[in-house]
This record gives C-alpha cells, structure tokens and sequence, in this order.
C-alpha cells in the first residue's frame, strides 16, 4: 500500500495543461452533479407549491379529502 501512495505522489508532481473546454466540461458536470446531490439528499422531501389556497379546480370532496389526508401524513412523518 505504501507502494503504491508513494507512486501516487509521483504523479502528482507531472504539470499537465488543460484546454479551456475541457475546463468548462468539468466545470458544468460539477456544478449539475451538486444540483442532483443537493436534490437527492436535501432534508425536506414534501414540498407543497400554493399551500392549499382554496382552488379547488372541480376536482369535487374527493379529491380534497385524499389531499388532506396526505397532508396529515405527512406531518406525521415530519414530527415522528
């Protein structure tokens, strides 16, 4: 194992250029792979857009009782 970090270190003085589109292509892969970490690990996952404000858009009772019900279980899981 020494072996090969000893190897490894070697590498590591070599200078080596890049061209400005590979640096830009490395630079645009960083940035969306954070976006979809930040995505994938983010402590909120229910996220609720116009916080129930009423329209209803003739959906009926129904759907509205299932949408709060899910609202309810999700705070459950929230404070659980």
């Amino acid at each position: 194992m020494k072996e090969k970090w000893e190897l490894f270190q070697e590498s590591l003085t070599e200078t080596t250029s890049m061209s400005k589109r590979e640096f830009l292509l490395t630079l645009a892969v960083c940035v969306l792979g954070g976006i979809v970490f930040g995505l994938l690990f983010s402590p909120r996952k229910h996220t609720m857009i116009a916080s129930n404000n009423g329209n209803n858009n003739g959906n009926g009772n129904a759907a509205n009782q299932e949408e709060e019900e899910q609202i309810a279980d999700w705070n459950e899981v929230e404070q659980g």
